[in-house]
Protein backbone atom coordinates (compact mmCIF):
# COMPACT_ATOMS: atom_id res chain seq x y z
CA UNK A 1 0.00 0.00 0.00
CA UNK A 2 2.67 2.48 0.90
CA UNK A 3 5.19 2.25 -2.08
CA UNK A 4 2.56 3.33 -4.69
CA UNK A 5 0.96 6.51 -2.50
CA UNK A 6 4.62 7.49 -1.48
CA UNK A 7 5.44 6.98 -5.71
CA UNK A 8 2.37 9.45 -5.88
CA UNK A 9 3.15 12.05 -3.04
CA UNK A 10 6.36 11.99 -4.11
CA UNK A 11 5.60 12.88 -7.42
CA UNK A 12 3.65 16.06 -6.77
CA UNK A 13 6.63 17.22 -4.62
CA UNK A 14 8.66 16.61 -7.72
CA UNK A 15 6.29 18.74 -9.48
CA UNK A 16 6.44 21.69 -7.45
CA UNK A 17 10.57 21.08 -7.21
CA UNK A 18 10.93 20.77 -10.83
CA UNK A 19 8.92 24.06 -11.14
CA UNK A 20 10.83 25.94 -8.57
CA UNK A 21 14.79 24.70 -10.27
CA UNK A 22 13.17 25.98 -13.92
CA UNK A 23 12.55 28.74 -12.43
CA UNK A 24 16.19 29.55 -10.65
CA UNK A 25 17.41 28.66 -14.01
CA UNK A 26 16.02 32.22 -15.30
CA UNK A 27 18.08 33.88 -12.97
CA UNK A 28 15.49 36.43 -11.99
CA UNK A 29 15.67 36.54 -8.02
CA UNK A 30 12.28 38.54 -7.73
CA UNK A 31 10.77 35.33 -9.59
CA UNK A 32 12.59 32.45 -7.20
CA UNK A 33 11.62 34.59 -4.05
CA UNK A 34 7.65 34.59 -5.27
CA UNK A 35 7.51 30.81 -5.97
CA UNK A 36 6.89 29.75 -2.75
CA UNK A 37 4.88 32.42 -1.46
CA UNK A 38 2.78 32.39 -4.05
CA UNK A 39 1.74 28.60 -4.28
CA UNK A 40 1.35 28.52 -0.39
CA UNK A 41 -0.91 31.39 -0.93
CA UNK A 42 -3.24 29.15 -3.16
CA UNK A 43 -2.88 26.35 -0.94
CA UNK A 44 -4.11 28.42 1.90
CA UNK A 45 -7.67 28.14 0.21
CA UNK A 46 -6.80 24.32 -1.39
CA UNK A 47 -6.15 22.38 1.37
CA UNK A 48 -9.79 23.18 3.10
CA UNK A 49 -11.36 21.47 0.19
CA UNK A 50 -8.12 18.39 0.25
CA UNK A 51 -8.50 18.04 3.62
CA UNK A 52 -12.04 18.16 4.31
CA UNK A 53 -12.28 15.32 0.72
CA UNK A 54 -9.78 13.21 1.51
CA UNK A 55 -11.82 11.38 4.17
CA UNK A 56 -13.11 9.73 1.51
CA UNK A 57 -10.28 7.05 1.85
CA UNK A 58 -11.71 6.65 5.35
CA UNK A 59 -14.98 5.70 4.43
CA UNK A 60 -14.42 4.06 1.06
CA UNK A 61 -11.82 1.87 3.44
CA UNK A 62 -14.41 1.46 6.58
CA UNK A 63 -16.96 -0.27 3.38
CA UNK A 64 -14.38 -1.94 1.85
CA UNK A 65 -13.73 -3.93 4.93
CA UNK A 66 -17.71 -4.29 5.74
CA UNK A 67 -17.72 -5.58 2.07
CA UNK A 68 -20.39 -2.89 0.89
CA UNK A 69 -18.82 -2.38 -2.32
CA UNK A 70 -21.47 -0.04 -4.13
CA UNK A 71 -21.03 2.45 -1.03
CA UNK A 72 -17.43 2.78 -1.59
CA UNK A 73 -17.87 4.37 -5.06
CA UNK A 74 -21.04 6.24 -3.80
CA UNK A 75 -18.97 7.91 -1.59
CA UNK A 76 -15.77 8.29 -4.34
CA UNK A 77 -18.68 10.00 -6.76
CA UNK A 78 -19.09 12.48 -4.27
CA UNK A 79 -15.67 14.33 -4.33
CA UNK A 80 -16.82 15.54 -8.11
CA UNK A 81 -19.55 17.24 -6.24
CA UNK A 82 -18.16 18.93 -3.74
CA UNK A 83 -15.01 20.21 -5.48
CA UNK A 84 -17.32 22.45 -7.83
CA UNK A 85 -18.89 23.75 -4.78
CA UNK A 86 -15.22 24.70 -3.32
CA UNK A 87 -14.31 26.21 -6.97
CA UNK A 88 -17.30 28.12 -6.98
CA UNK A 89 -16.08 29.93 -3.49
CA UNK A 90 -12.08 30.59 -5.06
CA UNK A 91 -13.53 32.17 -8.02
CA UNK A 92 -15.40 34.22 -5.94
CA UNK A 93 -12.30 35.07 -3.55
CA UNK A 94 -10.39 35.81 -6.30
CA UNK A 95 -10.52 39.48 -6.44
CA UNK A 96 -8.94 39.28 -2.95
CA UNK A 97 -6.30 37.55 -4.09
CA UNK A 98 -4.29 40.86 -5.18
CA UNK A 99 -4.72 43.01 -1.80
CA UNK A 100 -3.75 40.06 0.26
CA UNK A 101 -0.08 40.27 -1.61
CA UNK A 102 -0.07 43.72 -1.60
CA UNK A 103 -1.02 43.65 2.35
CA UNK A 104 2.24 40.99 2.47
CA UNK A 105 4.40 43.61 1.55
CA UNK A 106 7.03 42.27 0.06
CA UNK A 107 9.02 44.31 -2.35
CA UNK A 108 7.33 45.71 -5.80
CA UNK A 109 9.39 43.22 -8.18
CA UNK A 110 8.42 40.18 -5.73
CA UNK A 111 4.49 41.07 -5.66
CA UNK A 112 4.38 41.26 -9.33
CA UNK A 113 5.80 37.82 -9.58
CA UNK A 114 3.24 36.34 -6.96
CA UNK A 115 0.49 38.02 -8.34
CA UNK A 116 1.85 36.37 -12.18
CA UNK A 117 1.76 33.11 -10.90
CA UNK A 118 -0.88 33.11 -8.08
CA UNK A 119 -3.76 34.85 -10.70
CA UNK A 120 -3.69 31.18 -12.44
CA UNK A 121 -3.22 29.02 -10.29
CA UNK A 122 -6.92 30.01 -8.86
CA UNK A 123 -7.94 27.84 -11.80
CA UNK A 124 -6.92 24.68 -10.25
CA UNK A 125 -8.60 24.67 -7.48
CA UNK A 126 -11.89 22.44 -9.20
CA UNK A 127 -9.20 19.66 -10.83
CA UNK A 128 -6.77 19.48 -7.78
CA UNK A 129 -9.58 19.26 -5.17
CA UNK A 130 -11.69 16.52 -7.61
CA UNK A 131 -7.97 14.72 -7.92
CA UNK A 132 -7.57 14.55 -4.57
CA UNK A 133 -10.90 12.90 -3.35
CA UNK A 134 -10.50 10.41 -6.27
CA UNK A 135 -7.26 9.61 -4.57
CA UNK A 136 -8.22 8.85 -1.19
CA UNK A 137 -11.29 6.73 -3.32
CA UNK A 138 -8.95 4.59 -4.96
CA UNK A 139 -6.41 4.43 -2.05
CA UNK A 140 -9.61 3.14 0.25
CA UNK A 141 -10.15 0.50 -2.05
CA UNK A 142 -6.71 -0.47 -1.67
CA UNK A 143 -5.79 0.14 -5.45
CA UNK A 144 -3.98 2.83 -4.88
CA UNK A 145 -1.21 2.05 -8.20
CA UNK A 146 -4.24 4.00 -10.16
CA UNK A 147 -3.40 7.44 -8.57
CA UNK A 148 0.33 6.72 -8.63
CA UNK A 149 0.20 6.34 -12.61
CA UNK A 150 -2.18 9.09 -13.04
CA UNK A 151 0.07 11.16 -11.13
CA UNK A 152 3.44 10.24 -12.66
CA UNK A 153 1.77 10.89 -16.25
CA UNK A 154 0.57 14.52 -14.73
CA UNK A 155 4.01 14.92 -14.32
CA UNK A 156 5.14 14.58 -17.88
CA UNK A 157 2.59 17.05 -19.05
CA UNK A 158 3.46 19.43 -16.10
CA UNK A 159 7.61 19.51 -16.89
CA UNK A 160 6.43 19.85 -20.91
CA UNK A 161 4.10 22.70 -20.61
CA UNK A 162 6.23 24.48 -17.91
CA UNK A 163 9.39 24.23 -20.34
CA UNK A 164 7.24 25.25 -23.60
CA UNK A 165 5.85 28.39 -21.69
CA UNK A 166 7.94 29.52 -18.84
CA UNK A 167 10.89 29.64 -21.69
CA UNK A 168 8.76 30.35 -24.39
CA UNK A 169 9.84 27.07 -26.54
CA UNK A 170 8.06 25.60 -29.87
CA UNK A 171 6.97 29.40 -30.77
CA UNK A 172 5.37 30.28 -28.03
CA UNK A 173 6.32 33.83 -25.91
CA UNK A 174 8.62 33.67 -22.76
CA UNK A 175 6.02 33.67 -19.81
CA UNK A 176 8.16 33.50 -16.82
CA UNK A 177 6.70 32.26 -13.79
CA UNK A 178 3.41 32.45 -15.31
CA UNK A 179 4.25 29.43 -17.43
CA UNK A 180 4.56 27.31 -14.21
CA UNK A 181 1.03 28.10 -13.20
CA UNK A 182 -0.40 26.67 -16.61
CA UNK A 183 1.44 24.04 -16.82
CA UNK A 184 0.42 22.76 -13.01
CA UNK A 185 -3.21 23.75 -14.46
CA UNK A 186 -2.87 21.51 -17.75
CA UNK A 187 -1.20 18.82 -15.37
CA UNK A 188 -4.23 18.50 -12.99
CA UNK A 189 -6.77 18.78 -15.26
CA UNK A 190 -5.24 15.78 -17.25
CA UNK A 191 -5.02 13.94 -13.44
CA UNK A 192 -8.57 14.59 -12.72
CA UNK A 193 -10.05 13.33 -16.14
CA UNK A 194 -7.64 10.88 -16.23
CA UNK A 195 -8.98 9.08 -12.34
CA UNK A 196 -12.65 9.99 -13.52
CA UNK A 197 -12.13 7.84 -16.72
CA UNK A 198 -10.95 4.94 -15.07
CA UNK A 199 -13.85 5.25 -12.33
CA UNK A 200 -16.04 3.72 -15.28
CA UNK A 201 -14.40 0.57 -16.77
CA UNK A 202 -15.41 -2.58 -16.96
CA UNK A 203 -13.42 -3.93 -14.27
CA UNK A 204 -14.09 -1.04 -11.71
CA UNK A 205 -17.92 -1.38 -12.37
CA UNK A 206 -18.40 -5.41 -11.73
CA UNK A 207 -17.15 -5.10 -8.50
CA UNK A 208 -17.84 -1.49 -7.55
CA UNK A 209 -21.31 -0.88 -9.63
CA UNK A 210 -19.28 2.28 -10.73
CA UNK A 211 -21.70 3.82 -13.26
CA UNK A 212 -24.99 3.55 -11.54
CA UNK A 213 -23.78 5.33 -8.77
CA UNK A 214 -22.46 8.88 -10.23
CA UNK A 215 -25.48 10.89 -8.79
CA UNK A 216 -25.36 13.57 -6.45
CA UNK A 217 -26.23 11.97 -2.74
CA UNK A 218 -26.59 14.49 -0.03
CA UNK A 219 -26.62 12.12 2.71
CA UNK A 220 -23.01 11.22 1.61
CA UNK A 221 -21.73 14.31 0.56
CA UNK A 222 -22.95 15.36 4.71
CA UNK A 223 -20.91 12.63 5.81
CA UNK A 224 -17.47 13.55 4.33
CA UNK A 225 -18.24 17.33 5.35
CA UNK A 226 -18.92 15.96 9.10
CA UNK A 227 -16.37 13.67 9.70
CA UNK A 228 -13.75 15.26 6.98
CA UNK A 229 -14.58 19.42 8.23
CA UNK A 230 -12.12 19.33 10.87
CA UNK A 231 -9.41 18.26 8.91
CA UNK A 232 -10.17 20.49 6.06
CA UNK A 233 -10.28 23.38 8.47
CA UNK A 234 -7.07 22.25 10.08
CA UNK A 235 -5.55 21.92 6.99
CA UNK A 236 -6.20 25.32 6.16
CA UNK A 237 -5.22 26.59 9.35
CA UNK A 238 -1.87 24.88 8.89
CA UNK A 239 -1.21 26.12 5.69
CA UNK A 240 -2.44 29.21 6.86
CA UNK A 241 -0.23 29.44 9.38
CA UNK A 242 3.30 28.08 7.34
CA UNK A 243 2.04 31.04 4.65
CA UNK A 244 2.23 33.69 7.33
CA UNK A 245 5.32 32.24 8.56
CA UNK A 246 7.04 32.45 5.24
CA UNK A 247 5.54 35.35 3.53
CA UNK A 248 5.49 37.38 6.77
CA UNK A 249 7.68 36.28 9.27
CA UNK A 250 10.67 35.29 6.84
CA UNK A 251 10.47 37.59 4.08
CA UNK A 252 9.04 40.56 5.30
CA UNK A 253 10.61 41.15 8.51
CA UNK A 254 13.96 40.21 7.55
CA UNK A 255 14.52 40.24 3.41
CA UNK A 256 14.66 38.43 0.68
CA UNK A 257 17.97 36.68 1.25
CA UNK A 258 16.02 35.01 4.49
CA UNK A 259 12.98 34.30 2.08
CA UNK A 260 15.41 32.31 -0.60
CA UNK A 261 17.21 30.82 2.07
CA UNK A 262 13.76 29.33 3.48
CA UNK A 263 12.47 28.78 -0.16
CA UNK A 264 15.19 26.70 -0.76
CA UNK A 265 15.69 24.92 2.59
CA UNK A 266 11.48 23.74 1.76
CA UNK A 267 12.22 22.23 -1.12
CA UNK A 268 14.49 20.01 0.78
CA UNK A 269 11.86 19.47 3.89
CA UNK A 270 9.75 17.96 0.69
CA UNK A 271 11.91 15.16 0.52
CA UNK A 272 11.25 14.21 4.20
CA UNK A 273 7.53 14.78 4.80
CA UNK A 274 6.06 14.10 1.27
CA UNK A 275 6.58 10.62 1.17
CA UNK A 276 5.56 9.92 5.21
CA UNK A 277 2.30 11.84 4.12
CA UNK A 278 2.36 8.93 1.38
CA UNK A 279 3.19 6.37 4.32
CA UNK A 280 0.36 7.85 5.95
CA UNK A 281 -2.07 7.84 3.71
CA UNK A 282 -1.68 4.19 3.31
CA UNK A 283 -2.11 4.05 6.65
CA UNK A 284 -5.49 5.83 6.98
CA UNK A 285 -6.61 3.68 4.51
CA UNK A 286 -5.16 0.28 6.02
CA UNK A 287 -6.56 1.27 9.43
CA UNK A 288 -9.66 2.56 8.02
CA UNK A 289 -10.40 -1.22 6.86
CA UNK A 290 -9.36 -2.65 9.66
CA UNK A 291 -11.88 -1.02 11.66
CA UNK A 292 -14.73 -1.64 8.66
CA UNK A 293 -13.90 -5.69 9.73
CA UNK A 294 -14.09 -5.25 13.59
CA UNK A 295 -10.40 -5.44 14.14
CA UNK A 296 -8.97 -2.56 16.15
CA UNK A 297 -5.98 -4.65 17.38
CA UNK A 298 -4.92 -5.26 13.71
CA UNK A 299 -5.09 -1.56 13.33
CA UNK A 300 -2.93 -1.12 16.07
CA UNK A 301 0.16 -3.47 14.88
CA UNK A 302 -0.09 -1.51 11.03
CA UNK A 303 -0.06 1.60 12.92
CA UNK A 304 3.17 0.34 15.39
CA UNK A 305 4.42 -1.22 12.07
CA UNK A 306 4.23 2.67 9.86
CA UNK A 307 5.79 4.31 13.25
CA UNK A 308 8.98 2.49 12.82
CA UNK A 309 9.21 3.52 9.01
CA UNK A 310 8.44 6.82 9.19
CA UNK A 311 11.29 7.26 12.30
CA UNK A 312 13.22 5.38 10.55
CA UNK A 313 13.08 7.49 7.12
CA UNK A 314 13.05 10.78 8.56
CA UNK A 315 15.74 9.81 11.26
CA UNK A 316 17.99 9.06 8.38
CA UNK A 317 17.42 12.69 6.78
CA UNK A 318 17.82 14.53 9.99
CA UNK A 319 22.02 13.18 9.73
CA UNK A 320 22.20 14.42 6.34
CA UNK A 321 20.43 17.91 7.05
CA UNK A 322 22.47 18.27 10.19
CA UNK A 323 25.73 17.35 8.41
CA UNK A 324 25.28 18.66 4.79
CA UNK A 325 22.08 20.97 5.46
CA UNK A 326 24.84 24.11 4.32
CA UNK A 327 25.93 22.00 0.89
CA UNK A 328 22.03 21.18 0.05
CA UNK A 329 20.83 25.23 0.12
CA UNK A 330 24.08 25.99 -2.08
CA UNK A 331 23.05 23.77 -4.74
CA UNK A 332 19.87 25.58 -5.38
CA UNK A 333 21.99 28.58 -4.80
CA UNK A 334 23.10 30.58 -7.70
CA UNK A 335 26.04 32.53 -8.32
CA UNK A 336 24.99 36.70 -7.07
CA UNK A 337 26.25 39.05 -4.09
CA UNK A 338 23.87 37.21 -1.80
CA UNK A 339 25.22 33.81 -2.14
CA UNK A 340 26.99 33.33 0.74
CA UNK A 341 24.57 34.74 3.48
CA UNK A 342 21.31 32.91 1.77
CA UNK A 343 24.01 29.63 2.10
CA UNK A 344 24.57 30.49 5.89
CA UNK A 345 20.98 31.35 6.93
CA UNK A 346 20.00 28.44 4.55
CA UNK A 347 22.06 26.00 6.34
CA UNK A 348 20.71 27.45 10.00
CA UNK A 349 17.38 26.32 8.57
CA UNK A 350 18.47 23.05 7.93
CA UNK A 351 20.03 22.34 11.79
CA UNK A 352 16.45 23.13 13.16
CA UNK A 353 15.12 20.69 10.16
CA UNK A 354 17.57 17.76 11.67
CA UNK A 355 15.94 18.50 15.10
CA UNK A 356 12.34 18.29 14.62
CA UNK A 357 12.17 15.67 12.08
CA UNK A 358 11.76 12.81 14.39
CA UNK A 359 8.90 14.43 16.06
CA UNK A 360 7.20 15.40 12.51
CA UNK A 361 7.26 11.49 12.31
CA UNK A 362 5.82 11.29 15.15
CA UNK A 363 2.74 13.34 14.07
CA UNK A 364 2.07 12.40 10.31
CA UNK A 365 1.70 8.92 11.65
CA UNK A 366 -0.49 8.58 14.10
CA UNK A 367 -2.95 11.48 12.64
CA UNK A 368 -3.21 9.48 9.66
CA UNK A 369 -4.01 6.65 11.97
CA UNK A 370 -6.78 8.67 13.71
CA UNK A 371 -8.42 10.18 10.57
CA UNK A 372 -8.30 6.22 9.28
CA UNK A 373 -10.85 5.43 12.78
CA UNK A 374 -12.33 8.99 12.09
CA UNK A 375 -10.75 10.76 15.15
CA UNK A 376 -10.98 14.24 13.37
CA UNK A 377 -12.10 17.09 15.68
CA UNK A 378 -9.74 16.86 18.91
CA UNK A 379 -6.47 16.00 17.47
CA UNK A 380 -7.55 19.00 14.53
CA UNK A 381 -8.35 21.62 17.30
CA UNK A 382 -5.31 21.11 19.08
CA UNK A 383 -3.16 21.06 15.75
CA UNK A 384 -5.43 24.25 15.29
CA UNK A 385 -4.86 26.54 18.25
CA UNK A 386 -1.08 24.94 19.12
CA UNK A 387 -0.17 26.52 15.33
CA UNK A 388 -1.54 29.51 15.84
CA UNK A 389 0.05 30.00 19.72
CA UNK A 390 3.66 28.85 19.11
CA UNK A 391 4.07 29.57 15.62
CA UNK A 392 2.91 32.70 14.77
CA UNK A 393 2.69 34.00 18.82
CA UNK A 394 6.15 32.46 19.74
CA UNK A 395 7.38 33.25 16.20
CA UNK A 396 6.40 37.51 16.43
CA UNK A 397 7.61 37.10 19.73
CA UNK A 398 10.67 35.48 19.38
CA UNK A 399 11.26 37.49 16.16
CA UNK A 400 10.62 41.05 18.06
CA UNK A 401 12.60 40.42 21.33
CA UNK A 402 15.42 38.92 19.39
CA UNK A 403 15.85 40.12 15.99
CA UNK A 404 19.98 39.69 16.19
CA UNK A 405 19.34 35.87 15.36
CA UNK A 406 16.77 36.99 12.18
CA UNK A 407 14.28 34.01 10.78
CA UNK A 408 16.13 31.39 12.72
CA UNK A 409 14.13 32.71 15.81
CA UNK A 410 10.41 32.27 14.20
CA UNK A 411 12.00 29.13 12.89
CA UNK A 412 12.82 27.77 16.39
CA UNK A 413 9.13 28.69 17.59
CA UNK A 414 8.17 26.55 14.12
CA UNK A 415 10.69 23.66 15.69
CA UNK A 416 9.11 23.93 19.13
CA UNK A 417 5.34 23.51 17.43
CA UNK A 418 6.36 20.37 15.36
CA UNK A 419 7.69 18.69 18.94
CA UNK A 420 4.89 19.31 20.76
CA UNK A 421 2.25 18.66 17.98
CA UNK A 422 4.12 14.88 16.96
CA UNK A 423 3.80 13.69 21.50
CA UNK A 424 -0.03 15.12 21.38
CA UNK A 425 -0.76 12.84 18.78
CA UNK A 426 1.07 9.62 19.96
CA UNK A 427 -0.90 10.23 23.29
CA UNK A 428 -4.30 10.35 21.16
CA UNK A 429 -3.82 7.60 19.72
CA UNK A 430 -2.52 5.44 22.92
CA UNK A 431 -5.74 6.80 24.73
CA UNK A 432 -7.68 4.39 22.54
CA UNK A 433 -10.57 7.05 22.48
CA UNK A 434 -10.97 6.29 18.35
CA UNK A 435 -12.32 3.24 19.37
CA UNK A 436 -15.92 4.29 20.45
CA UNK A 437 -16.38 6.19 17.10
CA UNK A 438 -18.93 5.30 13.72
CA UNK A 439 -18.24 7.88 11.51
CA UNK A 440 -21.47 6.71 9.27
CA UNK A 441 -24.78 8.59 9.52
CA UNK A 442 -27.89 6.66 10.89
CA UNK A 443 -29.34 6.35 7.29
CA UNK A 444 -26.21 5.15 5.85
CA UNK A 445 -25.13 3.20 8.99
CA UNK A 446 -28.46 1.66 8.60
CA UNK A 447 -27.77 -0.44 5.08
CA UNK A 448 -25.78 -3.18 3.98
CA UNK A 449 -25.28 -3.18 0.40
CA UNK A 450 -22.88 -5.80 -1.37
Amino acid sequence: MSIPIVLTTSSRMVMDVADYVMITWLNDPASQAAMLPAQLIMWCYLVIGMGTISLTSTFASQCLGQRKYTECSAYGWQVLYLSAGFAAVALALWPMVPRLIEWIGHEPAVRRQEWAYAGIAVLTVAPTVAARGLDGFFTGIHRPWVATWSMIEANVVNVVVSWVLIFGKLGFEPMGIAGAAWGTMTAVCYRTLRLSLTMVTPAMSRQFNTRRTWRPSWRRMKDILRVGGPTGLQWLSDVTVWAVFITVLVGRLFGTDHQIATNNAWQYLKVSFMPTVGVGMALTALVGKSIGRGDPRRAIRETRVVAGLTLAYMGALSIVYFVWGRELVGFLTHDNASREAIIRIGGSVMICAAIFQIFDALGITYMSALRGAGDTFWPSFVSIVSHWVVVIGGGFLVAGCFPQYGSIGPWGAASALIVLIGVYLWWRWHSRAWMKLNIFSRSSSAKTVT
